[in-house]
């Protein structure tokens, strides 16, 4: 699906399935607003295997992955059911993962590559097939910690993107940076503009203090990624709490949306914001927004 056809705004949640607590039953439908063109839940993390490297101790990844949410709760069918009810709602899968935990560096980049490949298509067109079509939309790629240089980022990542665009019709494909990693994922971004639909901004992984601040990091971003496929992100998750307060982050999207600089908004993680109080809020503040209800 090429990014010039895409309709805004947008809005995207995440449900990380690999969080031990809070658990989730199931897509919180409550939130989807029909005033939104395109609507996204994100399945978070198909995440990889590592062993671990005797000299260094450090983990290194095969690239073999496997689905970290409930795949009964979130099933092929359950999803063919929430697309059918919700005309707006398209679903993704995310890989990597937060954290330390999953880092990108890989053990052998060519083997790393094959194995990626055969393991997220077995996940998209096996787990995710229903009457020889998936229901999945789009893959996500997430990782907050990367040890391999710029280019063997681009490169295996790049490659893996090729082969499941190629392979999976219409498949949407969003890259999601943070401050730690930015020049990995400009590299990214910068040798794969075309196959890349969205770019989903960790705003929560670095200290926004100020309105300003947040309105004048979105433009300098847009510099790279453009103002069409750059969205802007909030956690609901307790851990990121104090980075970028969530009034920061609304009187600056409401700025960017009235200069015409912001195309969407995208919250983590569906888990958190239902508890906490009052349930859901960010990603119904978030949704208004982008449509203008009530300001």
């Amino acid at each position: 699906m090429s990014s010039r056809i895409q309709k805004k705004p947008i809005f995207r949640e995440y449900i990380i399935g690999s969080k031990p607590v809070p658990k989730i039953d199931g897509f919180p439908v409550e939130i989807i607003n029909n005033k939104i063109p395109q609507f996204h839940f994100i399945l978070a993390f198909a995440s990889e295997d590592y062993v671990e490297d005797p000299s260094t101790k450090k983990k290194l990844g095969k690239g073999n992955f496997s689905a970290n949410w409930n795949v009964t709760k979130f099933s092929a069918q359950t999803i063919r059911n929430l697309k059918d009810e919700y005309f707006n709602v398209k679903v993704a899968i995310s890989l990597g993962g937060r954290g330390t935990d999953f880092p990108f560096n890989p053990q052998d980049k060519e083997i790393w590559i094959d194995n990626a490949k055969k393991s997220l298509q077995k996940i998209i067109s096996d787990l995710y097939k229903l009457h020889h079509e998936t229901v999945i939309d789009g893959i996500d790629i997430n990782y907050e910690y990367i040890q391999s240089s710029e280019d063997d980022f681009a490169y295996c990542i790049g490659k893996v993107i090729d082969y499941l665009k190629t392979n999976i019709s219409g498949l949407v494909v969003s890259i999601a940076p943070s401050h730690p990693v930015l020049l990995h994922y400009q590299t990214l971004f910068l040798a794969n503009k075309d196959s890349v639909d969205w770019v989903n901004y960790q705003y929560y992984n670095e200290k926004v203090p100020s309105t300003q601040e947040f309105v004048n990091l979105h433009k300098t971003l847009i510099d790279t990624f453009g103002v069409d496929k750059l969205l802007a992100g909030f956690s609901t998750d307790p851990k990121d709490k104090g980075n970028i307060s969530l009034e920061v982050f609304v009187e600056g999207a409401l700025q960017l949306i009235a200069s015409g600089s912001l195309s969407g908004i995208f919250v983590s993680d569906a888990q958190s914001s239902l508890f906490s109080e009052p349930p859901l809020y960010v990603e119904k503040k978030a949704q208004d927004i982008l449509t203008g209800s009530g300001f």
